[in-house]
């Protein structure tokens, strides 16, 4: 059958899919961008082990994880419990999962419950999207087609080869017919490996330098090229390369700064005032063609706070629902805390480092469980699927329990929702500076061989590590294999030196989702908003590296 992929990206990468004796066979439709269709490597890794995973539901008794005989038994007991919690105060996750429509009736489930408090921002893309609604009223992108038309295309921290592998493609095709690529980025990652010209540019600097792109095209003063780091040679190529025929994309890195939302609008202005409103790209929401289903919450809590209140016993009883927050999420310890502290209901595909602690574990088929729609983060199409295996799909199980405990429902297909055509709001944006310290800046990046927070245990062991340019290793005595403990005053974890030049100085990259040698990449990072409010900074965070 036809279907489209929901992981990762997502693109929603086009494919068709059968399962033969058990095992997934895929091969990839091309899309109109595309000069053949493939399916991505992330995608062949993960797919399978989605289909055939061991994981059950269970529950915690005596301080054991007892397995259910059954998934109407699981779902029997878990409407038990929430019987017993109905008049209590109860806090509710919903994680992007495989972004489908159809996870957002657990938004309407929960709500049935009169003193449940949702989660108000959001980890991933919640900063560039309120930046793109600022400027334009909408997060639309135009078509991918218009990138092709342009001469010149400027990568603002989109490491396409590893975060957009179709993208990534297309961007080669173009490079074959004669366009220019230009890659900014603090770190050398792969997709430097197509651009003609790659600038490193300082952290959190991307709108200054777009700030002064612009300000020279206007005939006044460039201010800040110190503290940008790129090179007069390097701006002067970029400089000369943006025309009323230029590309810009940006990558969802840029939002998480403590000024990503400034940066990313100056980035925008950028591309408007030189004429590319219409080939401007960020990744946007994946539901944005249809109406939000209906739901009203006694309250919420915002998500830079969410954390600390759990872990100081506000709540009665956690909901999570394919959210990883111990792992993924800033302020992972208290999210941990929390969990052990506080009876935990956690819904998933798979275990996770926020199930290991919960009272109550409920399994849910994945992408391939349930019939649904979506739109790509970047590409501006969208795709409907059938469900591929007869496992129990989310709403499947909000159907059991709202029929367990008498919740009335109606249940139904979404409307269509107008959309409005990008139109800038002009504005005088005065940019704003970047955190800087005499410490370490951390940063974490996906990994091309695995998913943001899925990985298998021997992709995991080896990426127990912190990379660190070799002028910054031989200032510490490193070398490669040396284990260094990162620390600030929020938290510390323990891992293993590799030295290389792909990252600049006083800047160290980790691989972000897996377990350190001792303790988690988002121990050191506080609970802190973006200059959106609505999102949580992730990069601007520093911290001492010292050798073990």
């Amino acid at each position: 059958m036809k279907f489209f992929c929901s992981k990762d990206c997502p693109d929603t990468c086009a494919l068709n899919a059968e399962l033969i004796d058990g095992k997934l066979k895929t091969s990839g439709i091309k899309e109109d961008w595309q000069t053949a269709g493939f399916v991505c490597s992330k995608f062949k890794v993960f797919a399978q082990r989605e289909i055939n995973n061991s994981v059950v539901s269970y529950r915690l008794m005596n301080g054991e994880k007892v397995p259910f005989g059954s998934q109407t038994e699981a779902l029997e007991y878990a409407a038990e419990r929430f019987k017993q919690y109905k008049d209590k105060k109860i806090l509710y996750l919903k994680g992007s999962g495989s972004l489908a429509y159809n996870m957002g009736w657990w938004d309407v489930f929960m709500s049935r419950f009169e003193n449940c408090y949702n989660i108000d921002g959001g980890v991933c893309d919640n900063t560039g999207g309120s930046a793109q609604e600022a400027d334009f009223g909408t997060e639309l992108n135009p078509p991918a087609e218009n990138i092709g038309k342009a001469d010149t295309v400027i990568l603002f921290g989109k490491n396409a080869a590893t975060v957009s592998q179709h993208l990534y493609s297309y961007l080669k095709d173009l490079k074959k017919l004669g366009r220019r690529i230009i890659y900014i980025d603090p770190v050398k990652t792969k997709t430097a490996d197509i651009a003609d010209r790659y600038v490193r540019i300082n952290p959190g600097c991307d709108g200054l330098l777009a700030h002064d792109l612009l300000t020279k095209k206007e005939g006044g003063e460039c201010l800040f090229r110190s503290e940008t780091g790129v090179s007069a040679d390097d701006f002067d190529y970029i400089y000369d390369s943006i025309n009323g025929n230029t590309a810009f994309i940006e990558g969802f890195g840029l939002q998480r700064h403590a000024n990503g939302m400034n940066s990313m609008r100056l980035i925008n202005r950028l591309a408007v005032k030189t004429g590319n409103k219409d080939r401007l790209y960020y990744g946007h929401g994946s539901k944005r063609y249809w109406t939000s289903l209906k739901k009203t919450f006694k309250g919420s809590v915002s998500i830079h706070e969410a954390a600390q209140k759990l872990a100081d016993g506000e709540f009665d009883l956690f909901v999570n629902v394919a959210a990883n927050p111990a792992m993924t999420y800033p302020d992972a310890k208290n999210w941990t805390n929390g969990i052990k502290n506080t009876k935990t209901i956690v819904v998933d595909t798979c275990h996770t480092k926020t199930s290991e602690n919960c009272s109550l574990f409920i399994k849910v088929g994945g992408m391939f469980a349930q019939k649904d729609f979506m739109a790509s983060y970047f590409f501006e199409h969208y795709h409907d699927r059938e469900r591929l295996t007869d496992e129990m799909s989310d709403l499947e199980v909000i159907k059991r329990l709202a029929e367990l405990l008498d919740i009335s429902i109606e249940f139904g297909e979404p409307d269509k929702k107008p959309l409005a055509p990008r139109q800038y709001t002009d504005e005088n944006i005065i940019p704003l500076m970047p955190d800087t310290s005499d410490k370490f800046q951390v940063f974490s990046a996906s990994h091309p061989a695995y998913l943001n927070s899925q990985h298998t245990q021997a992709i995991a062991d080896s990426l127990k590590i912190v990379l660190i340019n070799p002028k910054d290793a031989e200032k510490l005595n490193l070398v490669s294999g040396d284990e260094v403990t990162v620390e600030n005053e929020h938290g510390y974890f323990k891992a293993d030196a590799e030295v290389t030049d792909i990252v600049p100085e006083k800047l160290i990259l980790c691989w972000k989702n897996v377990p350190m040698k001792e303790g988690y990449i988002n121990d050191i990072v506080p609970p802190r908003l973006t200059d959106s409010g609505t999102g949580m900074v992730y990069y601007s965070v520093f911290a001492d590296v010292r050798k073990n």
